[in-house]
């Protein structure tokens, strides 16, 4: 009896196919039996037929889902439907932004700000500065300028306080390498801003010394006009005499170079020189242990006819050389002194005296510094 009525629905199969080519609209219905029937028969019992309209239905279902599934997604666009997240706190967001500053992900710190800007949402004062000293040591005057934007826009009292950050902007420039629109800002800042020029002269040092040790001769070539100009126009010497002095004791040729002709140029720097030249010698023999840069500026002070600064760095140079036990170089200076008609302090003749009977046993090594350091001078 089961064996009957399973052929029975087996020979109703087979007689609607031929209608399903004639009619498709009738293939929904179609697929609709077939399930009905695979609930009620064994498995077994179908033909190869009924698996390949399964697979089609099943084709089917999945093409209209992944379809609804699209046209929600590009109704929600269309229609500004956004999840909705809780507003991040203040420490929330510093510490969002010290984040993104330490993975160097500038394009999302660009955004994040740009967006703080339309909401005036405010920034620490502490991160904004890191953020400032950041992006101006990375060379990146862009971000310089859209941080200027945002606490110009949220907070103008903080922007004036730092006389709008400009000095940011300059510092960007030259360590990008476009020192020439840097210095620009700086001299622009000098101008406008005479109460806080002591503060621009510390940050024109500070290029100075990045200018000689990493950049391009075209760049010195550019500091050289500056400083020039400063000593000239305002009469502030400091840039220009730190930037002698930094290519003096450079260890280049160029560098010592530029250095001469400062001093071939600027009547100031000699008499800075005059002045200083003793304090100078002492400064480079104790802190970078360079005889070289006391033996070009004995040379100068010759060529420039300074013989009373001539004779006091020679002094100099000769404690420099008992202390050290060096009898040669000792020796040198004495046979220079005879015949220039310079005489040594009676302690010196002595200390050499006694140098050359017992020699120069026990002589101490002799240090050499890897780079030449920081200096500072007072005016």
């Amino acid at each position: 009896m089961i064996f009957n009525r399973n052929y029975n629905k087996r020979i109703k199969m087979n007689s609607m196919r031929i209608p399903l080519r004639k009619h498709p609209l009738n293939y929904l219905k179609a697929i609709h039996n077939v399930l009905k029937i695979q609930k009620n028969a064994p498995v077994c019992l179908f033909t190869t037929s009924v698996d390949v309209v399964d697979s089609l239905s099943s084709q089917i279902v999945q093409r209209t889902k992944e379809k609804n599934t699209v046209n929600i997604q590009n109704h929600m666009v269309e229609n500004g439907s956004k999840s909705t997240n809780p507003p991040m706190t203040d420490e929330e967001r510093d510490n969002l932004i010290k984040e993104l500053m330490s993975k160097n992900r500038n394009r999302q710190l660009e955004t994040l700000v740009r967006e703080m800007k339309n909401k005036r949402q405010f920034m620490n004062e502490e991160t904004l500065k890191k953020l400032f000293k950041h992006y101006s040591l990375d060379g990146k005057p862009e971000m310089i300028i859209i941080l200027q934007k945002y606490c110009a826009n949220v907070d103008p009292n903080l922007y004036q306080r730092n006389v709008e950050f400009l000095h940011y902007l300059a510092k960007a420039h030259c360590f990008k390498g476009n020192s020439e629109r840097g210095l620009s800002i700086l001299t622009h800042c000098y101008r406008k801003y005479e109460g806080y020029r002591s503060f621009y002269r510390l940050i024109f040092r500070e290029l100075i010394q990045d200018s000689v040790l990493n950049r391009s001769e075209a760049s010195l070539i550019v500091f050289k006009k500056y400083v020039l100009d400063f000593s000239e126009q305002w009469s502030d010497h400091y840039p220009l005499i730190c930037f002698w002095y930094i290519c003096w004791s450079s260890n280049w040729f160029s560098d010592q170079m530029l250095s001469n002709e400062l001093l071939e140029t600027s009547e100031a720097l000699q008499d800075i020189i005059r002045d200083k030249a003793m304090a100078f010698s002492i400064t480079v023999l104790n802190n970078d242990y360079n005889e070289d840069a006391v033996l070009r500026l004995l040379q100068n002070l010759l060529k420039h006819k300074m013989m009373e600064e001539y004779s006091k760095v020679l002094q100099v140079l000769f404690n420099y050389k008992l202390k050290n036990r060096d009898v040669r170089g000792c020796t040198e200076i004495v046979r220079n002194c005879q015949s220039l008609g310079i005489s040594l302090s009676s302690d010196q003749q002595g200390r050499y005296i006694t140098l050359l009977i017992n020699g120069s046993e026990d002589k101490p090594e002799k240090f050499i510094p890897d780079k030449t350091k920081l200096f500072k001078f007072k005016f």
